[in-house]
């Protein structure tokens, strides 16, 4: 098994100037995690259709694909289409490669000759030869234990990314020649507006963003709101519905959601723009991580990390397996969730010795060294190694 980590080995870019089809499991909307971001940077010198999650079908087998079309800018729209036939995913492998042959005939009549094309979605145009493409990229950031075709994606790629070690590990036997790269940082997102106030009333303040599903260990977090009554929570992002697919059977539930929102040192802020959301973490002194124990691999890498040490505010975590060898300075993780209340207590004694401007600086230069357009460039490099 080969792991390849890289850097930045020359300074060719040779992603430009490419017509590039970006294929998400997640849609374009006010949410934004890895798919949407690297759209963004892409189309900055590249045409760039990000196409979306399938929304249904229209029966018309080898007739017209139904496709509808967002710009967003000069260089990135948004691609929204129905399927051929319906239930298409629960159809054997064989008909599903035939129909995905004829709708990508008909994307591609569409959209034009594909340079590249880059899935970040094991389940749909898994055989990625019916792009025709002049190369292809599967970009794995999540487990797919469920996938019942992300073998084939694999073998029918040029080039494979896993996000983390254990992504990397759960597609080991379909590759021997998968590329590590970690999640980016949206640093020309990270903006601040002055003009967004975070409620609460007391002087220190605790951010946690992402979604809030059931994989959150909120019996912690409730501890560590009565525990530090002198500690404001902001909770950023959606507790509902969302282009991230925060199905219901996922959602907080309501009865916990109530207990928190009735806490007078809770704020439940609901989403807000990527563009947005450093305005809120730059207001805070503490970022937080608290997946239930029995959640650790699955969010080994969680994608809200580079915004947070971009803040330049201490992370406190529970165990990540992607940090393990991260700097303390950076992110300070305990392995035994149960025992972060007592440790936020611990640092919110000691805030200005934690937060220091040294310290700080650290962790946001940590987060510029992981840039998108670093990303990009590594991944550039790899495509003409």
């Amino acid at each position: 098994m080969v792991y390849k980590s890289i850097g930045v080995k020359n300074n060719n870019n040779s992603m430009k100037d490419k017509l590039i089809l970006l294929i998400s499991p997640e849609s374009w909307g006010t949410n934004f995690v890895s798919k949407h971001h690297y759209a963004n940077y892409l189309s900055k010198q590249n045409k760039v259709y990000f196409l979306n999650q399938v929304t249904g079908f229209k029966f018309n087998l080898f007739g017209k694909l139904t496709i509808t079309k967002e710009k967003i800018n000069e260089n990135l729209t948004i691609i929204s289409y129905k399927n051929l036939i319906p239930k298409l995913n629960n159809l054997p492998n064989f008909i599903q490669r035939i129909v995905y042959k004829q709708q990508a005939k008909q994307l591609k009549k569409n959209l034009g000759e594909i340079d590249l094309v880059w899935s970040f979605d094991p389940n749909r145009y898994f055989d990625q030869s019916v792009w025709q493409s002049k190369k292809n990229i599967y970009h794995t950031v999540d487990f797919h234990y469920t996938s019942k075709t992300e073998k084939e994606i694999c073998k029918t790629s040029d080039v494979i990314i896993g996000v983390t070690p254990l992504v990397i590990k759960s597609i080991s036997n379909y590759s021997s020649n998968i590329n590590r790269v970690g999640h980016g940082a949206d640093i020309d997102g990270f903006k601040i507006d002055k003009s967004i106030k975070v409620p609460g009333n007391n002087k220190t303040k605790a951010c946690y963003t992402g979604n809030f599903h059931k994989q959150i260990d909120y019996t912690v977090l409730f501890e560590l709101a009565i525990q530090n009554k002198d500690l404001d929570l902001i909770l950023i992002g959606p507790t509902i519905d969302s282009n991230l697919n925060l199905s219901l059977e996922h959602q907080i539930d309501h009865a916990i959601y109530n207990k928190l929102s009735n806490l007078d040192n809770v704020f439940f802020i609901g989403s807000v723009p990527s563009n947005m959301l450093m305005s809120y973490l730059t207001q805070c002194d503490i970022n937080l991580v608290l997946f239930k124990k029995e959640n650790e691999i699955t969010h080994c890498s969680p994608h809200k990390l580079m915004a947070y040490f971009y803040s330049g505010n201490l992370t406190i975590s529970n165990y990540i397996d992607e940090h393990k060898l991260t700097d303390s300075d950076i992110i300070l993780m305990e392995q035994e969730i149960e025992k972060i209340p007592k440790l936020i207590k611990k640092v919110i004694k000691n805030l200005g010795e934690y937060n220091n401007s040294e310290l700080s600086e650290k962790r946001k230069r940590y987060a510029i060294d992981n840039s998108y357009d670093n990303k990009i460039q590594h991944i550039s490099n790899l495509i003409n190694s």
